[in-house]
């Protein structure tokens, strides 16, 4: 876990912790819930070398697209602001330049999380909460074609940290609309050829930091 990943969900058990001391009116009602969302997510470059036995090298700054992010969650309300949840996420951003080579491909991670929230007392209609979580990527995957071939790397097991913040909204006493943004961070590590006869190697400074922004729907039971 980086120092910034530890910091930031320091502060946010710090905000929270705060603001429930003497905001009583944030209790919510107890209970389980069901969270499903999806949305944009942007990724920041990231510095990575790829050779090829056939089809030679090609190293740099690498940018991705937008892309897209999904998943769900399990959780339960605690009813005094407080919820734990264990939830599914899914991103995918396409690849677009390495270094000064233009390629085609996808990055993209598989990763479950326990996560922490607290929600505030209501502004209007609205419920702001923050939250924090530990988790564990089953898959992060880079698939990179170039030269008419396409090679794909993987690494599995990396440990993962994230931060929300955002906002809901009543739709009635069982359902609500909410909107968060969510920065993640993934431990680096090293990134093994899938087909290791194919004769393709990746490696560098390879960081996945995805921020992405979420509309979904939670239904209380």
């Amino acid at each position: 876990m980086s120092v910034h990943a530890r910091s930031g969900a320091a502060l946010i058990i710090a905000m929270a912790s705060t603001f429930s001391a003497f905001d009583a009116s944030a209790k919510d009602v107890a209970g389980r819930y069901v969270s499903l969302y999806a949305g944009p997510s942007s990724l920041s470059s990231t510095t990575l070398t790829e050779s090829r036995t056939s089809g030679g090298t090609a190293s740099g700054d690498t940018s991705f697209d937008t892309g897209v992010g999904f998943g769900g969650a399990f959780g339960y309300r605690y009813g005094n602001g407080w919820a734990a949840e264990v939830a599914w996420d899914f991103r995918r951003h396409g690849v677009k330049k390495i270094g000064t080579s233009s390629v085609d491909g996808d990055f993209a991670s598989n990763t479950f999380f326990v996560n922490g929230y607290y929600r505030f007392a209501k502004w209007g209609d609205i419920r702001p909460f923050v939250g924090a979580g530990l988790g564990w990527t089953q898959e992060i995957d880079i698939d990179i074609k170039r030269n008419g071939r396409e090679l794909s790397y993987s690494r599995s097991g990396a440990a993962a940290v994230q931060v929300m913040f955002g906002g809901e909204w009543d739709l009635s006493p069982k359902w609500s609309l909410v909107g968060d943004v969510r920065l993640m961070r993934v431990s680096t590590g090293t990134f093994d050829a899938e087909d290791a006869a194919a004769g393709g190697r990746i490696s560098g400074d390879i960081k996945y930091r995805p921020v992405s922004i979420n509309l979904g729907v939670t239904y209380r039971f």
